[in-house]
Parts: C-alpha cells; sequence; structure tokens
C-alpha cells in the first residue's frame, strides 16, 4: 500500500456529506498545524502513536483509538518521534454531524475514544476511494460507506435511542422531509406543526435540539438552496424562481436571496450560471 492516499469527493447530501478521505503512514517528524478546519475529522490510528492538540489540551493517541477535529477549532496534532502513527480518516459535515458524533460519544470537549478494530474502518475507507469519479451511482456508493462507518462506531458505542428520542428524531425526520420536498410551496411553519399534530413551539424545540438551528431558518435555507438551482442550471425569469421558491413576492424573494447568500439573484446567476446554459438575455 502507498504511504499516503487521499481522495477529494464532496458528496451533496445536506444531512451528511463527505468532504474528503484517506489513508497515510507518517514520517517520524510529521506534523499538521496549527490549523483551523471548517468540517469534521475523524482519524482512526491503525498502529503506532502520535500527540493531538485540541484547545490547549494535548492527547497523547495510540493505536486502537481515534480522534475528532470539529469545525472553526484551532489544532495541531503530530507522529511521536520514536513511533510514528499510520492512521486513516475522513472529512465530513452536514447538519446530522453533529447528532451522529453525539450518539458515538465524541465531541469536542472528549475527542479522542477507543476502537478495537480500525481495520475495518480502513477497508470501508478503501472501498469509498474506489469511487472517486462523480457520478450519481458512485455518490450512492460512498455515502453508503459514510453510514457504514457511523454504523459501526454507534455499534461500539453501544449508542440507543431513549423513547422519547425516538419520537423525536420521528417528528424532526418527518418535518426536514416535509420541507424539502414542498420547498416549491408557500407553506408557514405553523403549517408544518399541524402536519405533523404538534405545537410549533415544540416544533422550534426539537430544531433547536437536533438540528442547532429553528424551523423557520430550515425552511429558508431549503428556499435559497432550491433557488441557487434554478438561478444556475435554468433560464427561468427570477421572478418565475421566486414563485417557484415558495415566494409570492419577487421582492421578499430577493431581500430574502440577498440576506442569506450576500448577492442579489441576478449577480448570483450571472457568476454561478455553467457556461452555455443561458443566454445573454436571461441573466438578469
Amino acid at each position: 500500500m502507498e504511504k499516503k492516499q487521499v481522495m477529494l469527493h464532496q458528496t451533496t447530501s445536506e444531512e451528511l456529506h463527505l468532504v474528503s478521505c484517506g489513508y497515510e503512514e507518517c514520517s517520524q517528524k510529521q506534523s499538521y498545524g496549527p490549523i483551523i478546519c471548517h468540517y469534521y475529522i475523524l482519524h482512526f490510528v491503525l498502529r503506532g502513536q502520535g500527540h493531538f492538540y485540541n484547545d490547549k489540551t494535548h492527547y497523547v493517541i495510540n493505536q486502537n483509538q481515534y480522534f475528532l477535529i470539529t469545525p472553526d477549532t484551532l489544532v495541531f496534532y503530530r507522529a511521536e518521534t520514536t513511533n510514528p502513527w499510520t492512521y486513516t480518516w475522513i472529512c465530513f459535515n452536514g447538519n446530522q454531524a453533529p447528532h451522529m458524533l453525539r450518539r458515538c460519544h465524541i465531541s469536542q470537549d472528549s475527542p479522542v475514544q477507543p476502537y478495537s478494530s480500525p481495520e475495518d474502518i480502513r477497508k470501508i475507507i478503501a472501498g469509498m476511494m474506489k469511487y472517486s469519479e462523480k457520478t450519481p451511482a458512485n455518490e450512492c456508493h460512498i455515502q453508503s460507506g459514510l453510514y457504514a462507518i457511523f454504523a459501526k462506531l454507534c455499534e461500539a458505542s453501544k449508542a440507543t435511542y431513549s423513547a422519547l428520542e425516538y419520537n423525536d428524531n420521528f417528528y424532526v425526520s418527518q418535518a426536514t422531509s416535509y420541507i424539502l420536498s414542498n420547498s416549491n410551496r408557500d407553506i408557514s411553519v405553523a403549517y408544518i406543526a399541524d402536519y405533523l399534530h404538534i405545537s410549533r413551539s415544540y416544533l422550534f424545540t426539537l430544531f433547536k435540539k437536533h438540528l442547532h438551528t429553528s424551523p423557520q431558518r430550515f425552511l429558508a435555507m431549503a428556499r435559497i438552496r432550491n433557488a441557487c438551482e434554478l438561478l444556475s442550471n435554468t433560464d427561468l425569469p427570477i421572478a418565475r424562481i421566486a414563485g417557484s421558491c415558495g415566494y409570492q413576492n419577487p421582492f421578499a424573494f430577493s431581500r430574502a436571496f440577498k440576506k442569506e447568500i450576500g448577492t442579489t439573484p441576478s449577480e448570483y446567476r450571472k457568476d454561478n450560471t455553467t457556461p452555455g446554459i443561458l443566454p445573454e438575455d436571461h441573466r438578469s
């Protein structure tokens, strides 16, 4: 096996998506950082030893352990000089990533956990790396590997649902699925709560607990993501796109779009249209 293998392949799932993954046999003096990443990273130590510094805390990491790097945290890590580590790793993100990590009992405050079969994780990641070409089928293979890793970690941590958490997750799953399927309609948070037969305040509490956002913001972002796709890949007039994303008023759509994206819909279309998709007179 090569001493270093890397696959950069960002999948598209909003819930949980891969950013990159790889394998590395480190040299005696090899180190990374100090760095701040904008996604989660899990390193699984296959053999050897290394040092991980997270928010001024020093951890000595050994074979059959794994450690977590969280977004927007200053970290540094290096191989042990006399017995440098070899590890396999995944970078990932998504609105379900924090929840899934909590299920595995790993967090920024407790970033190091034991795992007795890191070779199993290496094999899953090696399998994912066979699908580097960006195709819909390959994305499914990669996503299945990503979820298989979390299944292994949940098994190792003996993760379970309480009865209350099971019901909570059902409501959140139903709400997010309904929003993503109906972001083109003029729906409200109150309407979604009625659809689930729960109160609006309870729905708000569930979203804040499990997704760390409000239902209103999740709905707004679903609409804006839909709008971005239409602006980049169609020649529909912006007023028509506004209506297709649940906005009856094009001016309200433009204000909401600029608030979330930082630019107007017409400016976004100009900067992000795939060459050859739109004729010049449809870019505003």
